[in-house]
Formats: C-alpha cells, sequence, structure tokens
C-alpha cells in the first residue's frame, strides 16, 4: 500500500510478513495476483462494516441514514482510499483494480440498495420505477463527492456531526425527488408541492 503496485518488489512484501518466495507464489502465482487478492480481501469488508441487516426499516429515511453513514465511514478508510488512488494511478495497467473491487463491493452495495428501493415503492413509500439505476445515482449522490475530496486530500475526513449533515442533505434530494411528488405527476396529476413531503 504504502509504494504502489510498481514500487512494491516482492522481497519488500516479505520482509514485512515474513515467509518465503515458494509460500507466496504457492497462493499467489504473480505480483498481480497478490494484489488482487489485497483489493479482493478490503473490497469484501463492506458487509462486516456496513451489516445492513442490523440496520431497522422504519422507512427510507431513516434506514437511508444509518446505511450511508456506515458505508462512507467504511469507504473513507485507508484500505478503501488505497484502491481507489491504485486504480486511479495504475488502472491502464492494472485494470483488474477497478474490477475486482467494484464486484466484490461497489455491486453488492448497489444491489442491497435497488432492492430497498423497490420494496418500498412496493409499500407505496416512495416511487423508484428503475431501482438499480436509483441505487446507482443514490450512491454517486452520497458518496462520490466524499471519496474524491479524499482522494485527492482536498481536506479533512469529515467529524460525524459533519457527516451526518452532509448525508441527510443527499438523501433529502433524492427522497424529495423519488416521494408523493413524483407519484402524483406520473399519474399526470399537477401534483404536490414540496412542501408536502414529509
Amino acid at each position: 500500500m504504502a509504494e504502489g503496485f510498481a514500487g512494491a518488489s516482492t522481497n519488500r512484501i516479505l520482509e514485512g510478513f515474513g515467509g518465503s518466495k515458494p509460500t507466496m507464489f504457492r497462493h499467489f502465482p504473480t505480483k498481480r495476483a497478490l494484489f488482487e487478492g489485497v483489493v479482493a480481501r478490503i473490497a469484501d469488508r463492506w458487509s462486516q462494516a456496513v451489516d445492513w441487516q442490523a440496520i431497522p426499516d422504519h422507512g427510507p429515511q431513516g434506514w437511508l441514514k444509518a446505511f450511508f453513514t456506515r458505508t462512507a465511514v467504511w469507504i473513507l478508510g485507508d484500505d478503501n482510499i488505497f484502491v481507489g488512488r491504485m486504480a486511479i494511478a495504475e488502472g491502464h495497467a492494472f485494470p483488474e483494480v477497478g474490477i475486482v473491487y467494484r464486484a466484490r463491493a461497489l455491486d453488492p452495495l448497489e444491489q442491497v440498495l435497488a432492492e430497498k428501493l423497490r420494496s418500498w415503492s412496493a409499500k407505496g413509500e416512495l416511487v423508484s420505477p428503475h431501482p438499480e439505476q436509483d441505487a446507482a445515482a443514490l450512491l454517486d449522490l452520497t458518496l462520490a463527492g466524499l471519496v474524491n475530496r479524499r482522494l485527492y486530500r482536498l481536506g479533512e475526513v469529515p467529524d460525524a456531526e459533519e457527516l451526518a449533515a452532509y448525508l441527510e442533505q443527499r438523501i433529502a434530494l433524492f427522497l424529495q425527488g423519488r416521494g408523493r411528488y413524483v407519484r402524483t405527476m406520473s399519474k399526470g396529476a399537477v401534483g404536490l408541492p414540496f412542501a408536502d413531503l414529509d
């Protein structure tokens, strides 16, 4: 992580944690495979860190706030930022970084979110005609700015209060666009004013 893919030699890696080259190459036949393994291990931690099944579902706003708070804290951690920086710096030569991370962490997060949007739509709590697209958009809306600022060192990681305010604003924007107003508009009515969206 300190040296990046190109700068990290297998000798230095082995010095850091012990072991022999034959043992390492038995598990990871190439340095590329070793880095893929590191990225996969980091990505797989999303499930435990977010623990979305333990979030009580008392409606979209509360669930989304808890989900995105947990997700943001996890994704802004040093390991995930390392993966992001590596994907930017080495992505042209090592596209597996982004592919593995997306498949192991981002796609499952999107799937969880899409399923919740589908469920809330079925209950009439919001309107999400395309849950998968809405899930991707909501992830971008809530997390992309935070991650970009951390990747490019454009300020400190927000404290808990700042993070809560940041996420609440973005979740409110999303819910305003997927609340009762949209449902009435989709039926051809004039719709309710946003002030009526409680």
